[in-house]
């Protein structure tokens, strides 16, 4: 199907049908025709009267906008968002009449009449209504871009019933998406709401105040950088950070109950050590988010909802074929259509691998390696002007053979994606591919790892053995914000309100292919909707956007949609992995190998080996990993790059070499790894789970239910730059900068914590403001690595900022003293590197992770999976907040499940599509997919660092499809070694079993 003729929402209202639908609305809308003129059928717009949030508004629209649109476009309600287009994520809900309704397949003249309340209009001023008080004490959002429309489904239900159960709860936003997996604490949230107080809104966290905007030299639209005389790093800041050397310390470390004195080289400007013996107020606590308000109001503004004056809005004509060759593009046509006012021929594609020796003669235009990849763009007045005109570009093709099975690419003749060798860069999110490899035909590789072990010897001396084959599919990363930007370039630089999760990424990389220094470039980012790793550089969109902006001399925005988000931005690659394991009789490890293949598209780094070579110390490890292109969409860096892959084979393995020892799967984890916190991980979890009973369980019937585990790790990282400044303004308020994004990890409010922390006050009396190149350079929100790489220079900040205010006479608490004081004073800091000697002299116990056990019920005759219960239990060093701790492991939860039971990029192998590029076809587990979850955190104190603190993102996800796995097993006798562990394959595998 093609893209003209692919039913979408827009396509829809264009169809057949709207020629005589208008009629009726209009002449109900307008009560009666105008005398002396024919009856107007459309496409010209008519004046309506809607009533929205209590108030008459007067718009002028086509027959063809929708109630999202006139919202959003011309009432300026930008707290309703689009994620689809097509009624699939309810992130569009809002009430029409008593009805929740998604306002992206409503017309808007079909509200004309009837009462519409968005989410702005819930609150009463700045007192939340019970439901929005309820989310945000319950911590019911992460990123927050769905949670709109998540709030409106949860205030019909409660319109309808005041007191649901769960299960209402879970059918009022079965139409609603979460792809952070937030569904538990919506549960809890909707419950509790029917005896909810009213709250208070609290302060913004987004945009800079006026007092602050005037304080730091910014402005809030431009290019103008407020670092002159406002945020800057000190010279006293620079003397104490580069001067002093490093002295010993004592730190206590390790579990709480178990601490030992351990010694550490620490930088002399360093503040005392918050190690395990501290015994701290604020951090560790359960802290409501301080932008919470923000989310559930619509008052937080994404990049989604940028529109500056003047604004022209982009579409983008993409590859219909997956290898071709472009021979023209014509776009006259679309520059005389209505409201054009530039147009962009793409020049080069960012993403897919680069060959190392380029061309002689460089082709006119890009070769295409992937559906999806954009050839041109055009920007117009309004966003159906230009798919209007993008619909008048003609491009000429040269269609070639492509391949996309990973299994046909490795055959010889393979039509080749890559006529020669080529290497893949890394960005601040992970990804990229080891140089210098071994490339042949479609295959580069083997990257090899492991350890000095022989693995042959230690396989023929194993008494016991395993070789398995285990695959996993390509997963997208389906954030219900897609990407996208509002460029604006100006003759004193360029700006982007880019939805991203490092900021500087973007500006490094418009600067280097603009030619434009760094400070002529800024880049705004208050409100991610999501990442998982994909949202990391200006993308092909950003540098699109920038182009027709400096052409059309006006700001441009560009968001992708949904099948563009499928297609073209990135995806955890694919996998085919080969295990061998080998051990003793008494379950000693003495062999793991692997040899894997997985396509990462167009492009390199589809590796899956961490958990293999970091997981269990055996006496001889090694991996061996190859690359496959294929002709799709090249994949980006996702949620733990490689490790659920590598955790869903390695996992599986164990398990099977247990079952051939005759032992119980945790005890030979326990015999193999000697983590710390991992081992008192499996302690709890083995006891609280119920584990030795539910093991023991061996139904008959057609649902059987069947318990697994799986565990997992994750790194510490000791990276890129991490610099904060605390200010205490003379009017006693507090305010904290930093340059890093946030994309529901929380990391406003974990900064809020620190600062209150050392201050002595309470979290919502920091003003946190991130997400602006303006500010000091942040850490990238990938990775877990943005809150243990930002909480020290936070501290650190705060401290000196203390400091400074109680050497200049000020006494008692902070607020008053800089009240007496009458002045501001700020303390600058950046991140110190780890502390010497953290690792003690052990790679394998110097990772965080988690152990995961989950129940789930089979259905013998139908094949369907259900994962009815999990208990998480992981460690992040010292905990910040625990309250967005459990969210993350929620969310990283019911992503793994999703990855095990449902996710699956389908791709006609004879045209190279994409057939399943939406929310409908393309499965995500939902709130009726959800397990009661219970998450457990064990505090493991290292000594890295002036707060010890670790991630908890990545480690989050990692284990649970193999644990879905083991617990399949377990209940059926039937092991599936293929993700998603679908119907069909449940039932081929039982079959297998039976034969």
């Amino acid at each position: 199907m093609s893209d003209e003729t692919k039913l979408t929402r827009r396509g829809f209202v264009k169809g057949a049908g709207l020629a005589a639908s208008a009629a009726v609305l209009l002449e109900g809308a307008a009560g009666k025709r105008p005398q002396g003129k024919a009856k107007k059928l459309g496409p010209g717009e008519v004046e309506v009267s809607l009533r929205v949030n209590g108030a008459d508004r007067r718009v002028s629209l086509e027959p063809r906008q929708t109630l999202a649109s006139v919202l959003r476009d011309q009432l300026h309600l930008t707290g309703t968002k689009i994620g689809c287009d097509r009624g699939a994520c309810g992130a569009c809900t809002v009430m029409l009449g008593e009805v929740a309704v998604p306002s992206c397949l409503t017309f808007a003249l079909d509200a004309v009449g009837k009462p519409v309340t968005t989410i702005e209009g819930l609150a009463r001023g700045e007192q939340l209504a019970p439901i929005q008080a309820a989310f945000v004490a319950h911590d019911a959002l992460q990123c927050g871009f769905c949670t709109p429309g998540m709030v409106m489904s949860c205030h019909a239900l409660l319109q309808r019933n005041p007191h649901p159960t769960e299960d209402d709860v879970r059918q009022a936003v079965a139409g609603n998406t979460c792809r952070c997996g937030t569904y538990p604490k919506v549960f809890e949230a909707a419950l509790a709401a029917a005896g909810t107080a009213p709250a208070k809104a609290g302060p913004p966290h987004g945009d800079l105040p006026a007092a602050a905007l005037a304080a730091s030299g910014a402005t809030a639209y431009g290019n103008t950088s407020p670092v002159v005389g406002g945020t800057a790093e000190t010279d006293a800041a620079k003397a104490q950070d580069k001067g002093g050397g490093e002295a010993s310390r004592t730190f206590q470390v390790g579990l709480s109950g178990a601490l030992q004195a351990k010694e550490r080289k620490v930088p002399t400007s360093e503040p005392a050590a918050w190690d395990g013996s501290a015994r701290l107020q604020i951090l560790g606590q359960r802290v409501p988010r301080i932008d919470g308000p923000e989310k559930v109001t619509g008052r937080a503004r994404y990049c989604f909802d940028v529109q500056l004056p003047g604004m022209l809005h982009a579409a983008v004509v993409r590859s219909p074929h997956a290898h071709a060759r472009i021979r023209s593009v014509d776009v006259s046509a679309a520059e005389r259509m209505p409201g054009v006012h530039a147009t962009y021929v793409v020049e080069q594609l960012l993403g897919p691998a680069e060959l190392k020796l380029k061309p002689a003669t460089p082709e006119k235009y890009p070769h295409i390696r992937y559906e999806g990849a954009p050839v041109a763009a055009v920007a117009a007045a309004t966003a159906a002007q230009a798919e209007d005109a993008a619909r008048a570009i003609r491009v000429e093709y040269d269609v070639l053979p492509h391949v996309a099975d990973i299994d046909d690419a490795r055959k010889a003749g393979a039509p080749l994606v890559f006529e020669s060798p080529v290497e893949q860069k890394g960005s601040a999110g992970g990804g990229g591919a080891a140089k210098d490899v071994p490339q042949q035909g479609n295959v580069r590789g083997p990257v090899v790892g492991g350890n000095d072990g022989d693995v042959e010897k230690a396989l023929a001396a194993s008494e016991v053995r395993l070789e398995q084959e285990y695959r996993t599919e390509v997963q997208t990363h389906s954030a219900i914000e897609t990407h996208g930007v509002v460029a604006d370039w100006r003759e004193d630089g360029a700006t982007l309100y880019a939805g991203t999760q490092g900021i500087h990424s973007v500006q490094d990389e418009i600067a280097t292919l603009f030619k434009l220094p760094k400070s002529k470039v800024r880049v705004i980012c208050e409100f991610t909707g999501g990442g998982f790793g994909a949202k990391f550089g200006a993308g092909n969109h950003g540098v699109i956007a920038l182009h027709l902006s400096r052409k059309a001399k006006r700001p441009v925005r560009l968001f992708l949609d949904r099948r563009a988000e499928h297609l073209a931005v990135g995806n955890r690659p694919s996998s085919i992995q080969h295990l061998r394991l080998g051990a003793a009789k008494d379950g000693a490890l003495h062999a793991i190998e692997l040899k894997a293949f997985g396509s990462a598209g167009c492009a390199a780094g589809a590796g899956c080996a961490g958990p293999v070579k970091n997981l269990y110390p055996a006496k001889a490890v090694r991996s061996e990993e190859n690359d496959v292109f294929l002709h799709t969409g090249p994949a980006a860096a996702f949620r733990a790059p490689g490790h659920p892959q590598g955790a869903f084979a390695l996992e599986q393995a164990i398990d099977e070499l247990a079952e051939k020892l005759g032992m119980d799967p945790i005890a030979l984890r326990d015999r193999n790894d000697a983590h710390p916190a991992r081992r008192e991980e499996r302690r709890l979890g083995r006891e609280k789970f119920g584990w030795d009973d539910l093991r023991k369980r061996r139904d008959t019937g057609k649902v059987r239910r069947g318990v697994g585990f799986a565990q997992g790790l994750w790194y510490n990282f000791d990276g890129p730059p991490s610099n904060a400044e605390v200010l205490i303004h003379d009017d006693g308020s507090i305010e904290c900068r930093s340059g890093v994004a946030d994309i529901g990890g929380g990391i406003r409010t974990a900064c809020a914590q620190v600062v209150a922390e050392v201050l002595g006050v309470r979290p919502q009396d920091v003003i946190v403001h991130i997400g602006d190149t303006a500010l000091p350079e942040g850490p990238p929100s990938g990775g877990s690595m943005t809150t243990q790489l930002l909480t020290p220079a936070v501290r650190l900040a705060a401290e000196r900022a203390k400091a400074e205010l109680m050497t200049t006479g000020g006494r008692g608490d902070v607020r008053s003293a800089a009240k007496r004081l009458g002045k501001t004073v700020r303390g600058f800091a950046s991140r110190v590197r780890d502390y010497a000697g953290w690792r003690d002299d052990d790679r394998y116990t110097a990772t965080i992770g988690g152990a995961q056990f989950v129940e789930v019920e089979a259905d013998t005759e139908t094949g369907i999976v259900r994962v009815v219960r999990a208990l998480a239990v992981h460690d992040c060093g010292r905990p910040v907040n625990r309250l967005a701790i459990e969210s993350q492991i929620n969310g990283g939860i019911i992503q793994g499940v999703s990855y095990a039971l449902h996710e699956r990029r389908v791709v006609d192998l004879r045209t190279g599509r994409m057939v399943n590029a939406d929310l409908e076809h393309y499965r995500i587990a939902g709130a009726k997919d959800a397990p009661r979850i219970e998450a457990i955190v064990v505090d493991h104190f290292r000594g890295r660092s002036n707060t010890d603190v670790s991630g908890i993102g990545e480690p989050a996800t990692v284990p649970t499809c193999a644990a879905i796995a083991n617990a399949l097993a377990h209940a059926t006798g039937t092991r599936v070694r293929s993700l998603p562990m679908t119907p069909a394959r449940v039932l081929a595998a039982a079959k297998g079993v039976r034969s």
